[in-house]
């Protein structure tokens, strides 16, 4: 079955976040009728398909987009490996768990030169203060290592 023109928006409307309500009303229903038009396209079996189609297409762009966006970064991470820069690599890391939904809200890495170890309870939480600690304890580590490597050659 081919939707009309008003199905069609309503389900481009609906698959792109609109409640149902507005999204019948940005179809072009009355207000009115928005709501009842509303709950009875969403139970049309030809709507709900194509308002899965429009999701998945819109899944497919966001995926693609996000792995440009890693893409992007993964340069970056690697020159932060390569000079031995913790900051960079742990921001390169924290925006690629952004980027795939990993963690959202507050930082996991205090910004302009600062410790893990200073970021308190009230700026994080207990499991990005874990992780932090875990990442700062390795960090002391290696920097130990390099102090006693440079010790070494001299």
């Amino acid at each position: 079955m081919t939707l009309n023109s008003r199905q069609e928006t309503f389900c481009r409307a609906y698959a792109s976040g609109a409640k149902g309500t507005v999204a019948a009303r940005v179809a072009g229903y009355s207000a009115a009728g928005a709501a009842n038009q509303a709950s009875r396209l969403l139970q049309n079996p030809h709507v709900a398909e194509r308002i899965g189609e429009f999701q998945a297409e819109q899944a497919a762009a966001q995926a693609e987009a996000a792995q440009g966006l890693m893409d992007k970064l993964e340069p970056v991470y690697q020159t932060g490996l390569d000079n031995n820069d913790a900051e960079t690599v742990l921001q390169v890391v924290e925006l690629q768990a952004r980027i795939a939904g990993l963690i959202t809200g507050g930082s996991i890495l205090p910004r302009g030169g600062g410790r893990a170890a200073h970021l308190g309870a009230a700026d994080a939480s207990s499991g990005h203060m874990e992780f932090l600690r875990i990442l700062d304890e390795e960090a002391d580590a290696a920097e130990a290592a390099a102090e006693a490597a440079a010790e070494e050659c001299t």
